[in-house]
């Protein structure tokens, strides 16, 4: 975990020195969702499966991080798969859990360790390797008759392309996209690192996204 970690500082710098001129790049704007599917399922089992930001690495209040929050609305039972340091093609083999709890609303953070994987060692998770494992995660997911939340990330680093294209791909399959960090990233009073929210960070987060499920859950 140590080396993953020090992987997304060495992704910061990197990307960061290729950001405008002026220092103040301009974050990619999240295509917003046209329609959510699996809406309004009903009161069920709520799950989350993903990275770091799906386990709410970096906050030291508990109650703010995504299970927690997502706890916040009805549910009858509560499952947590997020573990730091995951690729979408681990996130990917995690699904068959994500089925096996019967899902209501599940939401999902991936996308991240791909782009820092690649641009440690270039070549070696390219793009292309992670929009097919994501499209075939969403269909998954959708498939369970869940309403499925992507935490869009939209980092104003030159370099993090893949991401924006992710949270696109999603809205168009009928994910709801929450972009859940927008003005954190030059924000330190909203981060733990330069990867990751603090408690601050995260109960911002929270608020966003249990505003926008409201309408298509339970």
């Amino acid at each position: 975990m140590q080396i993953l970690r020090g992987l997304f500082f060495v992704l910061i710098f990197t990307l960061s020195a290729c950001s405008n001129s002026n220092g103040n790049a301009n974050p990619r704007d999240i295509t917003p969702s046209s329609f959510v599917k699996n809406a309004n399922p009903g009161v069920g089992t709520i799950t989350v499966v993903g990275d770091s930001l799906a386990a709410g690495y970096g906050s030291t209040d508990q109650s703010v991080i995504p299970a927690r929050c997502l706890a916040q609305l009805p549910h009858k039972q509560g499952y947590d798969y997020s573990v730091p340091g995951r690729t979408s093609d681990a996130i990917l083999r995690e699904v068959r859990s994500v089925e096996s709890t019967n899902p209501q609303l599940v939401f999902v953070s991936s996308g991240g360790n791909d782009t820092m994987t690649d641009l440690s060692r270039p070549g070696t998770y390219p793009e292309a390797k992670t929009m097919v494992e994501v499209g075939q995660m969403f269909d998954r997911l959708l498939n369970t008759g869940a309403v499925v939340i992507y935490l869009g990330l939209n980092p104003p680093l030159n370099k993090a392309q893949r991401l924006p294209a992710i949270a696109k791909l999603a809205s168009e399959k009928g994910v709801l996209v929450v972009d859940g960090m927008n003005g954190f990233w030059t924000n330190p009073n909203l981060m733990s690192d330069r990867i990751h929210p603090n408690s601050e960070g995260y109960r911002i987060m929270c608020e966003r996204i249990l505003a926008a499920v409201k309408p298509y859950y339970p």
